[in-house]
């Protein structure tokens, strides 16, 4: 073959590969030009560019083709060179997929039909422009919710995520939680990957959880379809997000529309559509084998219940029911629109979100043919009753019964006063008032505290305060206290209510907040009261789903379901270690136990909070509620907080704190010394990220004369240093791997200067 004859097939070859490419839709002329401004600046044919020299130099011909992940997935299989030709000719077909976010298999599905293009061709030419995603993972109303910015700015949601939010560390949508998932796989982190890539890659076959509430293990054992493996559950949960599925054992489903036990489909009588909530409730479940009208006796029963006062009444029923019965709530089995469900898995769905709701209530068997009620309340830890191995209940009877098995007791309504203490929060205010008014149960007064504001706080209070059917006082200061605890000392002197909510003019609450927290503190014993909380940035972007991030380092199982502890416990098991209720707006405390915090609070600047929850557990137990209630602002680059981080006060203020619980709490010397480490990690860890240069913690003169305290006391204690430190060391690596601050190759050297810092306590004297 003579040299012109190669040279003119080469030629035509060269033409048709350009072809090929123009013609699949794929490439994308101008973010080529975009992403690679060296081709612009050439004036060279983009096309001509990749097919010469950008495909060997692995850059990508559209965004949503990553040319590494393509190779991997094709393996030995490639039979072109250049990736993007060789997906079009061949790896399209045979469904490899071009990028970590794009499901051929669901793109498919939801195109409408394909014609002659590739998948990735498809979405390029028509399915971007009509709003498609092409992969389940991705929630674009969910992602522009929580992503202002994006929104803000007319992105298209999925490819902003692609092109940079992945990389920022953005979550996709509430199945994926990309900040928890870096949290625990440190070696996606290390590794460099996006969060979601890693997963898709590696985290899914190996098992790794998705996000704190989705356990793969749990749902691939319980799936009824034996196609569900690790590799697939979450994909699988997301195009079935409807079918009455349980992602964990305890916690609810993400984004499904029967995560909540309130959102489950209860038929209620008109006049009960939006009653509030009562402090007790009752599941009465009459399955039977047969769909048979409602019996008699559970008529009767239903009307006893009903007259009872403070008492939520649920049915679950096969039976065909003419009307409802007056003051229940009932899921019809036999109703057109749950004749395609599953019954086991609505009934395994509605036991775990009532035992989500309320680990109190009492759950009460006429006949269960679908499933051995009793073995699966006693697994969940949910009180039972056995309607059939008893004699029929009469009012007093159920009355001991409710008594001795949900903690059903008298009341009375307690008054809530809500505390605002504001300074330059006016951004923020039409959020915070507005989320205090919309609660279903609504507080007594609400006192606002502006802290002498340079901004139009003043003024959007007042408008607030003109609408507002709850009485609004307004307290403005002249001169700035410097002290937000000034401010919630000054509240809670004026505050009338027998509860009080401190509600941080920055953040926001869920509306059920109220309706939820007061049925907790009916328990006399009880001084607070405090839910979840989600974190966002300073204008609403998503940071966290929820604050186990936080304490999962003391335990991954105490913060997954309600509790109720003695207040002394809950000092020694958490707050002697760190603040375990990160956000005061969680929280809804006893009037009366926060008056006795009044003085001593006045002398905190940083960590007043804290002094507060420990002061008022002093005086009695705490409850908490695992659903989300709060949004708590976590300020970027400004605040008391950061303030707090940066100056040795707020240390001091926190070892204050330690020694006082340490000299009047049942500490044993494992806990003290842990709870010395958080501290000493927590000064190594704000000295790296927020001020280089700061001595380290032992050497830091500022903080000297509490370093002596501590030594003084550990002395008087006999309380030395253990011999064997590799417990100590092991809790300090678990902090170190999920750190973002310190690097791999850090860790362990981090984790022994922390040591050798802790280690120096005691030889501190005065």
């Amino acid at each position: 073959m003579s040299p012109a004859y190669r040279t003119l097939l080469s030629s035509i070859n060269a033409l048709r590969r350009r072809w090929l490419i123009a013609r699949s839709r794929i490439f994308d002329v101008d973010w080529y030009k975009t992403a690679y401004p060296d081709v612009g600046a050439e004036g060279s044919d983009p096309i001509s560019h990749y097919l010469q020299e950008g495909a060997r130099q692995g850059r990508r011909p559209h965004l949503l083709f990553d040319p590494a992940w393509y190779e991997a997935a094709r393996g030995s299989a490639r039979r072109d060179r250049n990736p993007l030709i060789d997906y079009i000719l061949y790896g399209a077909a045979e469904g490899v997929e071009p990028s970590p976010y794009f499901s051929t298999p669901f793109y498919s599905k939801i195109s409408g039909g394909l014609g002659r293009l590739t998948p990735l061709g498809h979405f390029a030419a028509d399915g971007s422009r009509r709003g498609l995603v092409p992969t389940p993972l991705f929630d674009r109303r969910w992602y522009l919710e929580n992503n202002p910015d994006v929104r803000l700015a007319g992105f298209d949601p999925f490819l902003h995520f692609v092109a940079s939010g992945a990389k920022d560390g953005r979550s996709p949508g509430p199945l994926f939680d990309a900040a928890w998932y870096q949290m625990k796989n440190p070696d996606a982190r290390d590794e460099g990957f996006e969060p979601l890539h890693h997963y898709i890659a590696v985290g899914a076959a190996e098992g790794r959880n998705p996000s704190p509430c989705f356990d793969v293990d749990f749902f691939v054992a319980s799936a009824m379809d034996e196609s569900v493996t690790r590799q697939t559950a979450l994909a699988s949960y997301a195009q079935g997000r409807r079918a009455w599925r349980s992602t964990h054992p305890v916690l609810p489903p993400p984004a499904s529309p029967t995560a909540y036990f309130e959102a489950l489909p209860w038929r209620r009588p008109p006049n009960k559509e939006t009653a509030l909530e009562a402090p007790f409730r009752v599941v009465i479940v009459d399955v039977g084998k047969a769909k048979e009208p409602l019996s008699d006796e559970i008529d009767r029963q239903l009307r006893i219940l009903a007259s009872l006062p403070a008492l939520d009444i649920h049915l679950v029923t096969n039976a065909h029911i003419e009307s409802i019965p007056d003051g229940a709530a009932v899921i019809e089995l036999a109703h057109p629109d749950l004749s395609g469900a599953d019954h086991r898995l609505l009934f395994d769905r509605l036991l775990r979100a009532l035992r989500f709701r309320d680990p109190k209530s009492l759950v009460v068997e006429q006949a269960c043919a679908i499933a051995p009620l009793a073995e699966i309340c006693a697994e969940l830890q949910l009180r039972h009753h056995d309607l059939i191995a008893s004699a029929p209940p009469d009012d007093a009877d159920w009355i001991d019964i409710l008594a001795r098995k949900a903690s059903y007791r008298a009341f009375r309504k307690s008054s809530i006063s809500v505390i605002i203490p504001n300074f330059n929060h006016a951004h923020y205010l039409d959020q915070r008032i507005g989320s205090i008014l919309e609660q279903r149960l609504a507080p007594d007064e609400i006192i606002f505290l502006d802290d002498c504001s340079s901004d139009d706080s003043l003024a959007r209070a007042k408008a607030w305060a003109t609408k507002s059917a709850i009485p609004f006082t307004i307290i403005s200061n002249e001169s700035n206290s410097g002290s937000t605890f000034q401010q919630w000392t000054k509240g809670i002197e004026r505050a009338t209510g027998d509860l009080v909510w401190i509600a941080e003019s920055d953040d926001c609450a869920h509306p059920r907040f109220l309706e939820r927290m007061a049925p907790l503190l009916l328990d006399p014993q009880l001084t607070l009261a405090y839910c979840d909380s989600q974190s966002i940035g300073a204008e609403g972007e998503l940071l966290s789903q929820s604050y186990r991030f936080y304490t999962d380092s003391l335990s991954e199982t105490k913060w997954l379901t309600a509790y109720v502890n003695r207040g002394d416990q809950e000092i020694a098991e958490a707050l002697a270690i760190k603040n375990t209720i990160p956000n005061v707006s969680a929280v809804l405390f006893r009037r009366e136990a926060l008056v006795g915090c009044v003085e001593s609070l006045k002398g905190f600047r940083y960590c007043g909070d804290w002094w507060t929850y420990v002061e008022c557990l002093r005086h009695g137990d705490i409850g908490f509620c695992p659903q989300v209630l709060n949004s708590h602002r976590r300020q970027v680059s400004t605040g008391v907080t950061q303030a707090g981080e940066r100056e040795s006060r707020g240390v001091e203020e926190a070892i204050s704190i330690k020694l006082s619980i340490f000299a009047t709490q049942d500490c044993d010397a494992s806990m003290i010394w842990t709870s010395l480490a958080q501290t000493v990690f927590e000064y190594e860890i704000r000295s790296r990220s927020i001020e280089e240069g700061r001595p380290s913690f032992a050497e830091n003169e500022d903080l000297a004369p509490s370093i002596e305290k501590l030594a003084s006391f550990l002395a008087k204690q006999g309380c030395k240093y253990p011999e064997d430190d590799n417990t100590l060391a092991a809790y300090l690596r678990g902090l170190a791997q999920e750190s973002t601050v310190i690097e791999r190759t850090e860790r362990e050297e981090f984790v022994d200067l922390v040591l050798g810092q802790v280690r120096a306590i005691p030889a501190v004297t005065a």
